[in-house]
């Protein structure tokens, strides 16, 4: 199964960019209660009664516990080698322009 979500960022680009110098509050405010991804299927969820707000909350700590981990052991690891800062850079045309990693991986899989 394969979903996309058209969807506006939140916040600026940097530290540097608070993501309000082109916007206002109320548009990015407006646009993120009509258009956030994540509210949008937890409203789906409940009001399709394909789950409850309680099993909602619950996968919502269970996903929060899965990327707190993944975020401390990215912090813990060693940094990798600089040639991957443009592993994934692309220039001029390439076959899927709204797909990142087409292609084999290692071993065969994804990339």
């Amino acid at each position: 199964i394969v979903v996309e979500f058209d969807t506006s960022r939140y916040h600026g680009h940097s530290m540097s960019d608070p993501g309000i110098t082109y916007r206002t509050r109320d548009e990015v405010a407006s646009v993120r209660a009509a258009r956030d991804p994540v509210a949008l299927v937890k409203s789906w969820l409940i009001d399709k009664e394909l789950a409850t707000e309680a099993e909602v909350k619950g996968i919502e700590k269970r996903v929060r516990k899965v990327v707190d981990e993944a975020v401390a052991k990215a912090k813990a690891a060693t940094p990798p080698p600089p040639g991957e800062l443009t592993r994934d850079i692309y220039v001029g045309k390439y076959e899927h322009p709204r797909m990142v990693n087409v292609g084999p991986g290692p071993q065969g899989g994804p990339a």
